[in-house]
């Protein structure tokens, strides 16, 4: 049994810088899919870590007040993430709760939050006045 002759054959592949651009996406996605949002209340701090992006350290003693509020991502920070400029910021990953902080002078820090009880708890513990905003939960008969 004899093969027939083979007159033509290729083999393409893509060019190299779109090998690159895939990776690169790739990283991108998992980094955004590894990305966690982590907030730690001290007895001297707050510290708000949003994976290897950004991280912002309070002092408790510059905080005035801290509320518990539900607000609207989108509307009043242009989303999720670390998000808005000079006096007004936000750190959230998901949800429409969290804790507003208002330093000392004047400025404010949304903190997203799952649990914002929790957190406005933590900060009553450190010595920050507080205030629940939050709706009433729902009661189970």
């Amino acid at each position: 049994m004899s093969a027939s002759p083979i007159f033509y054959e290729e083999s393409q592949g893509f060019t190299p810088w779109a090998y690159v651009l895939l990776a690169a996406v790739g990283l991108v996605l998992l980094a955004v899919a590894t990305l966690r949002m982590r907030t730690i209340v001290a007895s001297d701090a707050v510290t708000l870590r949003y994976g290897f992006l950004s991280t912002v350290r309070v002092p408790i003693s510059d905080l005035v007040r801290a509320e518990a509020v539900a607000y609207r991502p989108v509307r009043d920070y242009g989303g999720w993430g670390v998000r808005g400029f000079g006096r007004r910021r936000a750190f959230s990953a998901r949800g429409n709760r969290g804790v507003l902080l208002t330093r000392t002078d004047g400025s404010t820090l949304m903190v997203g939050s799952q649990d914002p009880r929790r957190l406005l708890a933590a900060l009553a513990m450190a010595g920050v006045a507080t205030e629940d905003k939050l709706p009433a939960p729902p009661r189970e008969f």
